[in-house]
């Protein structure tokens, strides 16, 4: 160490320790850790001599190896004590504290050494003293390596940040490596320099744009350039000719001598062999260690810079990629960035919005927008403020060309490498087209069966199937009579506003519109899909459309009031298209379409709104209401069928009246059905007497005074 601050400032110390244990001299020992000696740095009483002690020999020796305070005040008769070094200065030593020097490893970097105590003793608290010394000492040692080693660097990377500059400003990859060439021969004053790249496919090392090869690229898995590569270290080869591993191909070929080359590795972020950079021929001598360092240093710099140059490359190869992505997809594409201005838009959005194209939007802040397209474009406002994902569905927009426009909307927010939100792509997807459909097919079709026909490729739902579902079909009132009252136009205008409003409740309650058949209405509950829900949706239907009837009537439409009738079943049918080649129909056949029509015709004979059969009563009796009404043989059926009345709701408040009317007639019943007709007509009178114009009631008490032969007297 050559630093005549650091020698003045120990030795200053060693006075002041010396004068603290009052020791005759004190001795500060380095620890060379290459030759592992402890060679004294300052010595009192010493001048133009260097001692030098091997680690374990000696008392200071011995101290450096364990790293372990000594005190001795019997020196001569200790065995660990080398006398040479007296006779060497002429010196007899007494007594001695030898205490370790650590830095902040905790690794032992030398000694402190202090002889002869001058009255009595060394004691442990002179050790404390010295270990106090000793712990300054290391800091100015410490601080003496860092300054030294800080002018080196100073000095190497004064040139290295220049160069390194230069090179990192260079984002082209075939720039960058002629660059990386000049720079490498420039810093280390080379004649010629290569920037070799690992071909790990291969396992070969590949370079083009050498000087003297005409752009022609060179591989190799020989020479000092492949043993760095292997070995992963650099290496100094001033004299390559007399080198097991130098190949003097290139030279041949070239007609180049090589006289020194200085090769070191070249690793990518994941500590992996990127490549080797080599420099040939030092200018002025040969190459040194600090032609190494300096390369090193710019090797482990320009790692960056070829792994940026190569990002640049595939970022912009991606960039190209995208453009041409986003140009040919069928949704808008717009990104914002965080002060909401656009960065993107593509063509499609331009079209899909009735926008001219030389009316370019990128760049411009939404606020500068028309406010008809900042008010589609201000959700990602909200995205890149929270963050998170947002939709809008079903968007109205009105082009300046008064086009109609529905779209649908996606927004992401962008985030960038660190996770932080940078933006947001608004993905808008034209539903114009869909929109329109649905609402075309909704007129025939409920909402379900659209998203069905719509949604899926595979329409094997519509094929035709056995499966249970519940049929209603409901028919107006002397309708006849009503085309002779009114006029056709008259007619046809009450049709669409009764149908409307049966088709809406048919919808309404998840049924299919099957068909109309006149002043006929045929819905269908089950299909596509069969659910436990079916009958009760039809029942409900059923009583919803009296409801709306009511209202309708209400209305005073040409002073004529409708009146209905429906029938319910419910069974096994035969669902799907059903037609020929050129007209397919979705529909069901089967029995329990039938029933419900003959069901529907024997509500006028009975004179109630609703007759279902014994199946659909089953399926709903613990939600509505009912009343058994008879046992009917109906056309087409070998045995009588059971029908009901659905009088309400479970739910819906019955009074006591009531009760009593239901408990009579179901009374009558019962005694009609076992021929005791007295006492059926008993209660048939009863319930009469509770509700006089009940059909069914009227009807069995005609029945009971036709069998019993006996005039009706109430």
């Amino acid at each position: 160490m050559n630093n005549q601050r650091l020698l003045l400032e120990i030795d200053e110390i060693l006075i002041h320790v010396s004068n603290a244990v009052k020791a005759e001299r004190s001795t500060f020992f380095l620890l060379n850790k290459n030759t592992m000696v402890l060679e004294s740095i300052i010595a009192q009483g010493l001048k133009n001599l260097s001692l030098k002690v091997p680690v374990g020999n000696g008392i200071a020796g011995r101290v450096a190896k364990e790293g372990v305070s000594f005190i001795e005040n019997d020196i001569q008769n200790n065995p660990i004590f080398d006398k040479n070094y007296d006779g060497l200065l002429n010196f007899v030593s007494k007594s001695t504290i030898c205490v370790p020097l650590f830095d902040e490893h905790e690794e032992v970097i030398g000694v402190l050494q202090c002889l002869n105590k001058i009255t009595g003793d060394f004691n442990k608290s002179d050790i404390a003293i010295v270990i106090g010394f000793s712990a300054t000492i290391s800091l100015i040692v410490k601080n003496a390596f860092l300054y030294e080693a800080s002018e080196d660097m100073k000095n190497n990377f004064s040139t290295l940040l220049e160069v390194f500059a230069t090179v990192s400003s260079e984002l082209d990859l075939d720039n960058l490596i002629r660059l990386i060439m000049l720079k490498a021969a420039e810093i280390t004053k080379a004649d010629r320099s290569s920037l070799f790249f690992m071909d790990t496919d291969t396992n070969e090392l590949w370079t083009k744009y050498a000087k003297g090869l005409e752009s022609k690229t060179v591989r190799t898995k020989k020479g000092i350039v492949s043993l760095v590569a292997k070995e992963k270290k650099p290496y100094i080869v001033n004299d390559p000719y007399n080198h097991p591993s130098f190949n003097s191909s290139i030279d041949l070929e070239t007609g180049y001598k090589t006289e020194s080359i200085l090769s070191v590795p070249v690793f990518n972020s994941q500590d992996e062999i990127l490549g080797v950079i080599q420099v040939i021929n030092k200018i002025d001598g040969v190459f040194e260690t600090s032609d190494l360092s300096i390369l090193q240093g710019f090797a482990s710099q320009i790692r960056i810079a070829i792994e940026n140059a190569r990002l640049f490359n595939q970022i912009n190869g991606m960039k190209n990629y995208l453009n041409i992505l986003v140009e040919n997809l069928d949704n808008g594409i717009v990104t914002i960035d965080k002060t909401h201005s656009i960065q993107t838009i593509n063509n499609t959005f331009y079209r899909m919005f009735d926008i001219e194209a030389d009316k370019n939007l990128k760049y411009k802040k939404l606020d500068e927008l028309p406010k008809n397209m900042e008010s589609i474009l201000r959700y990602g406002k909200e995205s890149i403020t929270t963050g998170k994902k947002h939709y809008e569905y079903g968007i109205e927009y009105q082009t300046q060309k008064q086009k109609s426009v529905t779209t649908n909307l996606s927004i992401l927010p962008m985030h960038d490498a660190n996770g932080e939100i940078v933006g947001a792509v608004n993905v808008f997807q034209d539903v114009t087209k869909e929109k329109r459909i649905r609402a075309n097919l909704s007129r025939y079709i409920p909402q379900h069966l659209v998203n069905e026909v719509i949604n899926k490729e595979d329409l094997s739902i519509l094929q035709s199937k056995s499966r249970k579902c519940t049929i209603l079909f409901s028919d107006i009132r002397n309708f006849t009579k009503l085309t002779e009252e009114l006029g056709a136009i008259q007619i046809v205008e009450l049709l669409n506003k009764y149908f409307n409003s049966m088709v809406t409740s048919i919808h309404h309650h998840n049924g299919i519109l099957d068909k109309f058949i006149g002043d006929s209405v045929m819905a269908v509950f089950g299909v596509p899909y069969t659910n436990t829900g079916d009958s009760i949706n039809a029942v409900r239907c059923a009583l919803n459309m009296f409801k709306l009837l009511e209202e309708l009537n209400k209305l005073k439409n040409n002073q004529v009031n409708l009146n209905i009738g429906i029938g319910i079943s419910t069974g096994n049918v035969i669902s799907g298209n059903i037609g020929s080649e050129k007209r397919f129909e979705y529909t069901v056949i089967g029995d329990p379409v039938n029933l419900a029509a003959r069901l529907e015709n024997e509500t006028k004979k009975y004179k109630v709104n609703i007759l279902i059969c014994e199946n659909t009563y089953q399926n709903i009796r613990d939600n509505f209401h009912c009343r058994e009404i008879d046992s009917v043989l109906i056309r087409g059926k070998q045995n009588e069928v059971k029908i009901y009345s659905v009088e309400s709701e479970v739910g819906t408040s019955i009074s006591s009246d009531d009760k009593d009317f239901y408990g009579h007639f179901s009374d009558g019943l019962k005694a009609f059905q076992k021929k005791d007709f007295k006492n059926a007509k008993n209660n048939f009178k009863l319930a009469k007497l509770l509700r006089n114009h009940d059909g069914p009631t009227n009807l069995f008490l005609d029945r009971c005074a036709e069998i019993l032969d006996i005039p009706l007297v109430l």
